[in-house]
């Protein structure tokens, strides 16, 4: 172990199917380029496996969507899993990583720094989100920099979570009917989420120069297998109403004063930005 590498003592963990070793060998160069140290594989819920996904929380209509295809069902399940472990072996936090998530060299670092404050937070979010999204003033936890994030971010490929903001998450998921990325950052009253500034990795599919990365790392399976991907019901029509209905109060509450007050307050609305090293 060279004086750079962070040992985690098994609180961090990358999601990856035993049929996909590329992703695999990917993430583990990555840990070791970040300094990174112990970080467990967990075997993936696979969508195409027959019964694995029997006693599942999808119901439909319960979240802000109606209906998930198989391999979005299963991406939650999987990352409801290593919850449910971190509550069941008391962990007082968790690195959680997908295993298409480019590492910066800093992320070790960064990683065991929030580890050490886990009483200073429910989630914080280390990864790039590809959409305009508005944050409150810095912060710190510990030495690092966050900025409380105030609305639904795509990408969960990388984040924190205390073993209290864990303990919320399995209580809220009992049912659900949300894309992971939007249930782990939906504003909710009693909900401490953070966004690491500048993001210490992103998703591969989101990098802009994905080099020699195996095609099976820069492209996700929840978009290219039809197999598990088709039949998506977007639910009865007073449904979808209603989602448009609060998505045009969401903008309105931002154009009436909110998004001004908010920058007049030290707050952030752009693209996160992301660490020197990486391509996002």
């Amino acid at each position: 172990m060279h004086s750079g590498d962070r040992q985690t003592g098994g609180r961090a963990f990358y999601i990856n199917l035993d049929r996909v070793p590329e992703r695999r060998d990917f993430m583990e160069a990555q840990f070791a380029r970040a300094g990174l140290v112990g970080a467990q594989r967990f075997s993936a819920t696979d969508a195409r496996q027959s019964n694995a996904l029997d006693g599942n929380g999808y119901v439909a209509g319960v979240g802000s969507r109606w209906g998930l295809t198989i391999s979005e069902i299963a991406c939650f399940e999987s990352h409801r899993a290593i919850w449910k472990l971190m509550v069941d072996q008391g962990l007082p936090a968790a690195a959680i990583f997908e295993d298409d998530a480019e590492l910066s060299v800093h992320a070790g670092t960064i990683v065991q720094e929030l580890l050490n404050h886990a009483t200073s937070f429910d989630l914080v979010k280390l990864d790039y989100s590809p959409r305009v999204l508005r944050f409150e003033a810095e912060t710190k936890i510990g030495s690092v920099t966050v900025r409380p994030l105030l609305e639904m971010a795509p990408s969960a490929a990388a984040y924190i979570l205390s073993l209290e903001g864990c303990r919320k998450l399995l209580d809220w998921s009992e049912s659900y009917s949300d894309h992971l990325d939007d249930f782990l950052t939906l504003p909710r009253p009693d909900w401490r989420m953070f966004q690491c500034f500048p993001a210490c990795g992103v998703q591969m599919m989101w990098a802009r120069n994905q080099g020699t990365a195996d095609h099976l790392v820069k492209t996700s399976e929840r978009t290219q297998d039809k197999s598990i991907n088709s039949g998506l019901d977007k639910g009865p029509v007073w449904f979808r109403l209603r989602r448009e209905l609060q998505a045009v109060s969401r903008k309105l509450k931002w154009r009436l004063g909110g998004q001004s007050r908010l920058l007049r307050q030290g707050g952030f609305v752009g693209l996160i930005p992301c660490a020197e090293d990486l391509n996002a």
